[in-house]
């Protein structure tokens, strides 16, 4: 009986610091957020991916999307990006970002099915962002308007 208690009371003392490291390292391992302005009229909440391994990820995975969300992909030079839906579950626009431009966007570009290779899409670009499916059209987002991008240690 005597031990039982000892574990209990060592479980108590050592739960809290434990919790707080676990919520630690969870805020370490987000990505890092900013707003992207398209035309000086619609803005976007992101995630911003900026390492391999999170632009890897991507968005893959994710059940939703909210509608004035979406994830920024920065590059350090203009170079063909190529994109696939490897692991997505959901559709997306991609628009596809030179020198502060809109250059292309890929619309409504479906996730693959069981069966399906996934989806493949490319364009040269040094921002790529990907928003949820129809948002671009909803908007009137277009090829040629200006995209404003704020996040930190950002500089366009």
């Amino acid at each position: 009986m005597r031990v039982a208690r000892n574990h209990a009371v060592l479980g108590f003392l050592f739960l809290p610091p434990l919790a707080l490291c676990l919520l630690w390292a969870a805020d370490v391992l987000a990505l890092q957020r900013g707003d992207v302005v398209i035309d000086g009229r619609v803005t976007i909440t992101v995630e911003v991916a900026r390492t391999a391994q999170e632009q890897a990820k991507g968005l893959g995975g994710r059940s939703s999307l909210p509608k004035s969300a979406g994830m920024l992909f920065p590059f350090d030079a203009a170079e063909r990006r190529t994109f696939w839906m490897k692991g997505m579950l959901i559709p997306l626009d991609i628009l596809w970002i030179r020198a502060g431009t809109i250059v292309a966007i890929d619309a409504d570009v479906a996730p693959p099915r069981s069966h399906e290779a996934p989806a493949v899409v490319s364009h040269v670009a040094d921002l790529v962002l990907e928003v949820p499916a129809g948002f671009a059209h909803e908007m009137r987002i277009s090829a040629g308007q200006t995209v404003r991008v704020r996040y930190e240690g950002s500089s366009r």
